[in-house]
């Protein structure tokens, strides 16, 4: 969007460009470069094609460059323009290029100076260049003896870009610039004796960009850069070789592929990465194999995917993770089934429920109407049972068989007790049994969902209504093997 705008600015400048020009008499031409090979042909070019993660990181950085280029080149084209009025004498248009190219880049110094200058001139149109230039020298020379060094060159710089040709300021700088440039060198120099190597670079490489056919310093940074660069290496060994000790594979597989960009080729790096490609690979495929164990098919797939992307063989682990998502089909399927299952049980426990709640209704009911109605009188005729003489009751109130016998035919001892009718075993309600099943039902569903907890809360008052739920028996069985 900016890359268009600037194009407008440029059409939208062109009869100034053209007015700036009539003082010449000539139609200013570019100075730098041509327009041909400026843009990129990006429709030509598909990311598709870059396959690795730097390759698309690199093309990017190159059309951000390109951007840029096209972004300063045409900046570049305006700023001549807007030169050329300043020298004719027409300073409110000058400023106001200048001051749109600052309103694209901020930081185009010579546009600063220039809006500047031509602000000045526009407002104090009394006042000669010959005189603000110089007062800038005598700036210049103020700040030069202060040891200000760089804060002088900003004023030469804004000298030379009102009279690109003055001599003396071009003396002067070349005077500063060696200057700084020697200063520059010194503070390398420091750095370098205290063992901070990047430091010195840093310094070095400023004093280069003033002191281009210093050949001494070049091979100074040049020596400079392989012992930072051994340096660099030895710590992140160091740092590898500590997360590898700690067992922090992948951590130190990275630590080593910054070195290879430090150093590449170096023979005892790649060892230690293919050593731990191997390990690595190996942990993910082993986590793998107790996460399938466990149930846990997605996790499985996830590290068995894993293990094949750090050198795992690949045929292998497609099998793995094939045979992990026909279980998780599985294991589905069955939950699916059982939770139908159950849904169908408690649906009847719940039909038999309202049954047995109707049944004890009822049977309510008939006992309140036999509480209303007035007791009927039985007779009992004499003799009903054969064997019975209707004789007197004895003490306990009973009669006594015919012949002092008891009802089996055996001499009837005083002592003995007779049996209960229908044994020792009792039965537990409808109601009761029918809450019991639904208890179990709930504990099962509990259980399907690994909540074991309220699993075995659930059974333990499904036997406690119905002492002989044995499906609840065999649950809390069950639910204690797997909660040890």
């Amino acid at each position: 969007m900016k890359k268009y705008y600037i194009w407008a600015l440029v059409l939208s400048l062109a009869p100034s460009f053209l007015g700036a020009a009539a003082f010449r008499g000539e139609v200013p031409t570019r100075q730098h470069g041509k327009e041909e090979g400026m843009l990129l042909d990006l429709s030509k070019i598909s990311m598709g094609t870059l396959n690795d993660v730097e390759e698309k990181k690199q093309y990017l950085s190159t059309v951000q460059l390109e951007k840029q280029r096209i972004q300063n080149y045409t900046l570049r084209m305006v700023y001549e323009n807007a030169y050329i009025l300043y020298k004719h004498g027409d300073y409110q248009r000058a400023q106001e290029m200048a001051q749109t190219i600052l309103s694209i880049d901020p930081n185009f110094k010579q546009a600063q100076t220039l809006a500047k200058q031509a602000q000045h001139m526009g407002t104090y149109g009394t006042i000669s260049e010959a005189q603000v230039i110089e007062a800038k020298f005598q700036e210049t020379i103020r700040l030069y003896d202060s040891g200000r060094l760089v804060e002088a060159n900003d004023k030469l710089n804004e000298i030379l870009t009102i009279q690109p040709s003055n001599s003396k300021a071009a003396a002067w700088k070349r005077k500063i610039d060696y200057d700084i440039a020697k200063e520059y060198a010194r503070r390398g120099d420091v750095a370098y004796e205290k063992g901070d190597y990047q430091a010195a670079l840093d310094a070095w490489y400023n004093s280069l960009l003033m002191r281009k056919e210093d050949s001494k310093l070049v091979s100074k940074i040049a020596e400079t850069e392989n012992k930072l660069r051994k340096q660099q290496v030895e710590e992140s060994m160091k740092q590898a070789l500590d997360f590898y000790n700690k067992g922090q594979y992948v951590e130190s597989y990275a630590v080593f592929e910054r070195i290879t960009k430090i150093q590449p080729g170096d023979p005892r790096v790649q060892k230690y990465m293919s050593q731990l490609k191997n390990e690595i690979a190996a942990g993910y495929y082993n986590a793998g194999n107790k996460s399938y164990n466990a149930s846990r098919f997605d996790q499985a797939i996830s590290y068995w995917t894993n293990a094949k992307k750090w050198g795992a063989d690949s045929a292998s682990m497609d099998g793995l993770i094939k045979r992990a998502r026909n279980a998780k089909e599985n294991h589905l399927r069955i939950q699916k089934e059982q939770a139908i299952e159950a849904e169908q049980k408690a649906q009847e426990a719940k039909q038999q429920a309202e049954e047995a709640a109707k049944k004890a209704e009822a049977a309510q009911n008939g006992d309140d109407m036999e509480d209303d109605d007035p007791l009927e009188t039985v007779t009992v005729e004499e003799n009903p049972i054969p064997g019975f003489n209707g004789g007197p009751l004895s003490p306990n109130g009973k009669g006594t068989a015919s012949g002092g016998m008891s009802a089996s035919g055996n001499p009837l001892d005083p002592n003995e007790t007779l049996p209960t009718l229908g044994g020792t075993t009792s039965r537990v309600s409808a109601e009761a049994s029918a809450a019991s099943r639904a208890k179990y039902i709930e504990g099962l569903d509990a259980f399907n969902q690994d909540d074991y907890e309220r699993a075995r809360a659930a059974w333990i008052v499904a036997k406690q209504l119905d002492p002989g739920n044995s499906d609840a028996d065999l649950g809390l069985r069950k639910v204690e093997e797997l909660m040890k």
